[in-house]
């Protein structure tokens, strides 16, 4: 906030020479007809004091009240205006400063030692604690202040034009002088905005702001805030104010915030994002983007807890659909390997024929891992998710032959018992239930062939 500001007041410096030109000279014995003309010379030595180099702002202001009260009605009122502004600024008082910059206005909207003394302290006669409530004057001098800055923002080529240049002033300096104020006018609109309590108004002429002016750190900041309060109306702004949180802690350069600060809003960046995101996952992307652009580009989404929990309700639905076997069978795993799952397997699992057609589900299918015994087998181990055995088959009567692993097989039955870590699940199933065994006899497939002729007795 104090950099903008800083610039200005070395602007308004500028302007200042406006101020300092050549008076005119003493009324002479006989007066002359001139534009303007002193009363006597009495006046014009008040004002000869005022404006002398070495005159203090005290002083200045001591003389400044004695010509204002012997004379009410000088030619000269407007300059002593002036003077009073820039004495004013001199002690401090800003708010003498600003009411006298206010008067000015009303004759001359164009005065720049005027127009900045409201853009650039405004802020000054606001109070400290953001929380606290504007009084009548507060929210009058921001009505000021927007009005002041509306007519800059419309009317800048007429407050800057060539012949307003002050003395002093480079044409270089000049033509600078006018996107500083612009951009400086339009984050002002922003700032009323925030201390109006508008957020709506806060969140457009900021975002304008940056727009105008990428490099304004402060802006960014402050949107960030404004964003962050509206979480719980509008929690889709939650991305952008996460956004500009990173473009105000990342930015480097000239324009940058202190690094005090910086170090602040990048810790408190982290902590947010975490708790809006689940974790740090994708934060330096965020971090990256936000370093290379002032606003986050179309469509710009950090997916918060929320989304991702939706997003895999819907990831599950879809595969649920598409393979309603494997949704089934997890349920019951995440139920069993859950904190109740004694308590689930004894109510709602043991002794159950499952699948026992439940979401259309009539058997359940797992590669065949292991057999016991090798041949003629009586207990069979699959692996229904993953690589790892997860099911136990138990047969009353053995299978014929031998099967290699691998191998597809379908079944039903009823559970008897499981393990949560490593977890198994055992069925007793008849071979009835089971469907893809290929085993094939106790000994195997009979071997073909001609017979070997009988040896020859020896004589």
């Amino acid at each position: 906030m104090k950099k903008p500001i800083i610039s200005l007041v070395a602007i308004a410096a500028l302007a200042a020479g406006l101020h300092a030109q050549t008076p005119a000279a003493a009324p002479a014995t006989a007066p002359q007809k001139s534009a303007k003309n002193w009363k006597d010379t009495a006046e014009y030595d008040l004002y000869s004091a005022i404006i002398k180099p070495d005159a203090t702002p005290a002083s200045r202001l001591q003389n400044l009240d004695k010509w204002k009260a012997g004379y009410p009605q000088s030619e000269y009122a407007d300059t002593r205006q002036q003077i009073y502004l820039i004495t004013y600024a001199a002690m401090n008082n800003h708010r003498a400063a600003f009411d006298t910059a206010a008067e000015i206005l009303k004759t001359d909207p164009s005065n720049l030692a005027a127009i900045q003394e409201i853009l650039g302290y405004v802020r000054a006669l606001e109070p400290a604690d953001a929380k606290a409530a504007l009084s009548p004057q507060n929210k009058a001098d921001l009505e000021t202040a927007e009005k002041v800055a509306r007519y800059l923002i419309a009317n800048a080529d007429t407050v800057f034009a060539a012949d307003k240049m002050p003395q002093g002033a480079t044409p270089a300096q000049w033509a600078q002088a006018k996107p500083t104020m612009v951009n400086f006018a339009q984050f002002t609109l922003g700032y009323i905005g925030v201390e109006g309590k508008d957020s709506a108004k806060a969140q457009a002429e900021l975002t304008k702001t940056l727009e105008m002016d990428p490099t304004n750190a402060p802006a960014s900041s402050m949107l960030a805030g404004v964003l962050l309060a509206q979480q719980k109306e509008h929690p889709e702004l939650m991305s952008e104010a996460l956004f500009e949180y990173a473009r105000a802690a990342g930015l480097t350069g000239p324009t940058a915030l202190p690094a005090p600060q910086q170090k602040s809003l990048g810790e408190f960046l982290t902590k947010a994002y975490t708790l809006y995101h689940g974790s740090a996952e994708g934060l330096d992307q965020v971090k990256a983007l936000a370093k290379a652009s002032a606003l986050p580009p179309a469509g710009f989404k950090i997916k918060s807890t929320v989304d991702l929990d939706a997003d895999k309700a819907a990831a599950a639905a879809a595969e649920a659909a598409a393979n309603p076997m494997l949704a089934l069978w997890r349920t019951i795993k995440t139920e069993l390997t859950g904190d109740n799952g004694p308590a689930y397997f004894e109510s709602s699992v043991k002794d159950a024929g499952l699948p026992g057609g439940a979401n259309g589900v009539t058997k359940f299918k797992g590669k065949l891992v292991s057999t016991t015994p090798a041949v003629r087998p009586k207990e069979l181990t699959l692996a229904i998710e993953g690589a790892a055995a997860d099911v136990t088959l138990k047969l009353e009567e053995p299978l014929p032959g031998m099967m290699e692993a691998g191998g597809e097989i379908s079944f039903s039955g009823a559970a008897k018992a499981y393990t949560k870590d490593p977890y198994m699940l055992t069925f007793d199933v008849t071979k009835d239930d089971l469907e893809g065994w290929t085993g094939k006899g106790p000994a195997g497939p009979p071997r073909t062939g001609a017979k070997k002729a009988p040896a020859k007795k020896k004589e």
